[in-house]
């Protein structure tokens, strides 16, 4: 019995995925399996507040991809207003204007892309909106420990504790709760330390507006820059 169209395209980008995503994305993206129409991936950035996390991700490829849009599924937790814990949504624009020439990879750079630079002006998730944007190192690092954050606990990212542990920025329960922090009108300065022990601890790391060049997105869309994987302007 011979291939759809549609199972030939997805194959040719699973062997593509194979043969290409770690070099592709500087070592920050692998396959971690894959079944008839979907892949799950594990993300591990190098850059921003996330930077040394591991992430899980699944993507679901529709029957007629790729003319119709993949649907993308955070499985590990992560503080970022564009993806939402509860249900794993992501808002990424390259979804939001799917193109039939997109494939898996185009994909995945974007959401590396997205992990380091969070769209604070177009939430999807209200646990990861932040009002003070200065507390967004502590309420990351937190929540990758394993800390309550704005009144949850999720399981702690082992990778990231491994590497904080490593590096002395690993925090604890004994710091102030984050909903004392975000009332007051201090939070900034005080803030500063975590921010500061984390910027020692990432001072070998390139600027995160470089970052577009390590995940090669410029490619992405020729002619179009970066604005394919910005997130959705609602």
């Amino acid at each position: 019995m011979s291939l759809s169209t549609t199972q030939r395209s997805y194959q040719k980008d699973v062997q593509q995925l194979y043969r290409m995503i770690e070099a592709s994305t500087d070592g920050q993206a692998s396959v971690i399996g894959v079944t008839e129409m979907s892949v799950v991936i594990s993300l591990h950035p190098k850059f921003s507040y996330n930077a040394h996390a591991d992430f899980t991700a699944k993507i679901r490829c529709p029957l007629a991809y790729p003319r119709d849009t993949p649907q993308v599924t955070f499985n590990t937790p992560i503080f970022h207003p564009n993806i939402d814990n509860p249900t794993g949504e992501v808002c990424l624009n390259l979804l939001n204007e799917w193109r039939s020439c997109y494939n898996l990879l185009d994909l995945i750079k974007a959401l590396l892309y997205l992990i380091a630079n969070p769209n604070f002006d177009s939430p999807i998730s209200q646990f990861g909106s932040l009002n003070n944007r200065s507390l967004l190192a502590k309420k990351t690092m937190r929540l990758l420990a394993g800390l309550p954050v704005n009144g949850e606990r999720f399981a702690p990212n082992k990778a990231w504790c491994e590497w904080a542990e490593a590096n002395g920025c690993l925090p604890t329960d004994d710091e102030e709760n984050d909903e004392d922090d975000e009332d007051d009108a201090s939070s900034e300065e005080e803030d500063g330390g975590v921010q500061t022990t984390l910027a020692a601890a990432l001072q070998d790391r390139n600027d995160v507006r470089d970052a577009a060049f390590a995940y090669g997105v410029g490619d992405v869309v020729v002619g179009e820059g970066l604005t394919s994987i910005k997130t959705w302007s609602r």
